[in-house]
C-alpha cells in the first residue's frame, strides 16, 4: 500500500519524530494549530537514553501523555546510586524525598518514542514517516520550505510558516546550513552498550535490595563511568562510557568493541556482582563523539530542539529531558506569537534562552563530575560565556542562563571552577555525600525540579504558560518579580567567591 503524499503547504513543519519533535506536535495539534512531522524512520527504532527524569511529568500531563506512559508497563524509576569513585560510598538520589514527582521511568526508547509520535498522531498531527528532508529552502535567513524524499522514490515540496528542527544527531540546520555547531572536548566520549538478562537487582553498602535501581559507577582506574539501567521483562541495559582518547589507546590494546566492553566491566565491582549469573544478549552498540552544542538555537520562525540543538552526555540523563523542554517550548513560543503575546524576534529569543538555561545547568553539573570521576584540575565548556554564569546558583534552581550571541571565548577559570565546585557539591549533597557547604545543601533540595511553567523561572520577565488552550508565555507579576530580583542580589553574593553564607 503507497503511504500518503504530504501536503504541499502547512501551518508548522516539525522535521523529525523523535521526543522533541513529537512533543512539539501534539502541543501544537492540542492548540488547533496545524502541524506536519516529517520522520525518516519507521517507528520503533532503536535509539541510546534509556533512563527519565521525574520533571517530564508536567510536561507529559499537557501533552495528555501522562497515563499512557504510565500503563505501558516501563519500569519505574524511584532514584539512583552514584559511585564517583571507587572506595567511597555510593551517593544515593532518592526521588522520594527529593522531588515533587517521587519516581520517573526507564524505558526502551524504541517503544517510548513510538508512543510518543503515535500520541502526536492522535492528537491530530500530520505524520509522514520514512520521509527524509533533504533541502531546506530560504528567503534570506528564514527557512520557508523543504524537499523531502521516500524510499519508494516518491519526491515533493512542504511550504510552511515555521520549521521545528528536531532532526537528532543529524541536525539538518545546525550541521548544514548554520554551520554552528561544536563538539565538546571534555565530553568527546565514545560508549559501548548491551542488553543482558538475569542480572541482580542492586544492593546498597548496607545490604538492601532496591529492584529497578539506575546505578551509575566510576571505572577503577578513573578512565570513565559505567550505566546500569533496569528495563522490562528482566533486562539490564548496560554501558561503558569512557574518552576518545582511552578508547584509542585499549582499541589498539584490546583489539575488539567486544574486549573493550569486558575490560571496563571488570573494573568495576558493582557492575561484576550485578551480572553473577547474568547472560549477555544480542549485539553491542558503539556510540562516539557524540558530545555537541549549537551556538544558537532559534532564528526568524525557526527553532531547534533535543539533540539537532545540543547533547551533552548521559551521566545525568539529559538527553529526553532536554527533548521535551525543546519541544514544549518550541510549541508555546510559536503559539505566544500567534497569540500576539510576543513578536517573533522575542519568541527566537526566549527560546534560545529557554533550552540553554537548562543545557547549561547540566553540562556545569556533569563537567563537575568529570572532574572528580577523571580528578581533572580544569575544563572548557563550549556554548557557555561568562554571562551566562550570571544566575548560576539561584534559589529555585541551579541553572545558568543563555545568550542568544554566544562566540566561544574561554570563560574565566576561576568562574568555571567556582561554578563547578557549587554544582559538584550540590550534587554531592543531594546523593547525600556531605560537602560542608551549606548553600549547596540548601540548593540541592531542588536540583531535580524543573520548575516547569514557574513564574519564578522567568526569562526577561515572561514564563511559559502551561495550560491548554492557551499555550503561550506570559508576564511575569509585580511581586513574582521582586522574588527574581533577590534571587538574582543572592546570586552575585555566591559568585562574588564565598564558599558558605552564615546565617
Amino acid at each position: 500500500m503507497t503511504p500518503p503524499t504530504p501536503a504541499t503547504r502547512t501551518r508548522v513543519l516539525v522535521i523529525g519524530g523523535g521526543p522533541a519533535g513529537s512533543t512539539a506536535a501534539t502541543l501544537l495539534a492540542r492548540e488547533n494549530i496545524e502541524v506536519t512531522v516529517l520522520e525518516r524512520d519507521r517507528f520503533p527504532r532503536y535509539h541510546i537514553g534509556e533512563s527519565l527524569l521525574t520533571a517530564l511529568h508536567p510536561i507529559l500531563e499537557l501533552a495528555g501523555l501522562r497515563e499512557k506512559v504510565e500503563n505501558h508497563g516501563f519500569v519505574k524509576k524511584y532514584g539512583g546510586f552514584f559511585r564517583v569513585k571507587q572506595g567511597t560510598p555510593a551517593g544515593h538520589v532518592d526521588f522520594t524525598k527529593n522531588t515533587l514527582y517521587k519516581y520517573s521511568w526507564q524505558v526502551r526508547r524504541s517503544e517510548f518514542d513510538k508512543l510518543l509520535l503515535d500520541h502526536a498522531r492522535e492528537m491530530g498531527a500530520t505524520v509522514h514517516e520514512e520521509t527524509a528532508v533533504d533541502d531546506i529552502l530560504f528567503d534570506g535567513p528564514r527557512p520557508v520550505a523543504v524537499q523531502w524524499s521516500r524510499r519508494d522514490g516518491a519526491r515533493g515540496r512542504i511550504e510552511f510558516d515555521e520549521l521545528i528542527d528536531a532532526s537528532g544527531l543529524s541536525g539538518i540546520m545546525a550541521q548544514r546550513y548554520l554551520r554552528n555547531r561544536h563538539f565538546q572536548e571534555t565530553f568527546a566520549n565514545v560508549a559501548i552498550g548491551g542488553y543482558w538478562t538475569g542480572a541482580r537487582p542492586y544492593t546498597d553498602g548496607d545490604g538492601k535490595v532496591h529492584p529497578g535501581a539506575f546505578s551509575m559507577e566510576a571505572l577503577a582506574d578513573s578512565s570513565g563511568w559505567t550505566w546500569a539501567i533496569p528495563l522490562a521483562g528482566d533486562t539490564l541495559s548496560l554501558g561503558v562510557v569512557i574518552h576518545r582518547d582511552t578508547f584509542r589507546k585499549w582499541k589498539e590494546e584490546f583489539g575488539t568493541n567486544r574486549k573493550i566492553y569486558e575490560h571496563g566491566l571488570s573494573l568495576c565491582p558493582d557492575i561484576r556482582a550485578l551480572l553473577e549469573g547474568a547472560t549477555f544478549q544480542g549485539e553491542l552498540c558503539e556510540w562516539a563523539d557524540y558530545s555537541y552544542v549549537a551556538d544558537s538555537f532559534s532564528g526568524p520562525h525557526f527553532r531547534l530542539a533535543g539533540d539537532a540543538a545540543a547533547f551533552i552526555d548521559p551521566l545525568f540523563s539529559s538527553g529526553v529531558h532536554l527533548a521535551l523542554l525543546g519541544g514544549l517550548s518550541s510549541a508555546a513560543t510559536i503559539c505566544a506569537v500567534q497569540r500576539g503575546e510576543i513578536d517573533e524576534a522575542g519568541a527566537a529569543a526566549f527560546h534560545d534562552r529557554y533550552v540553554r538555561k537548562a543545557y547549561t545547568r547540566f553540562v556545569v553539573m556533569v563537567a563537575g563530575f568529570y572532574n572528580q570521576i577523571r580528578q581533572q584540575n580544569q575544563v572548557t565548556l563550549k556554548g557557555v560565556e561568562p554571562l551566562n554564569f550570571q544566575d548560576a546558583f539561584n534559589l529555585i534552581q541551579p541553572v545558568v542562563s543563555g545568550n542568544t550571541d554566544v562566540n566561544h571565548k574561554d570563560l574565566n577559570l576561576d568562574v568555571v571552577r567556582r561554578t563547578m565546585k557549587y554544582t559538584t557539591d550540590m550534587m554531592m549533597e543531594l546523593h547525600n555525600m556531605p560537602t560542608g557547604n551549606p548553600v549547596a545543601k540548601l540548593m540541592s533540595r531542588k536540583v531535580l525540579d524543573e520548575n516547569i511553567g514557574d513564574p519564578f523561572d522567568a526569562i526577561d520577565g515572561k514564563y511559559i504558560r502551561m495550560k491548554r488552550g492557551s499555550l503561550g508565555l506570559v508576564e511575569m507579576g509585580r511581586v513574582e518579580g521582586w522574588f527574581q530580583s533577590l534571587k538574582e542580589s543572592f546570586v552575585k553574593v555566591v559568585l562574588k567567591g564565598r564558599d558558605t553564607l552564615k546565617a
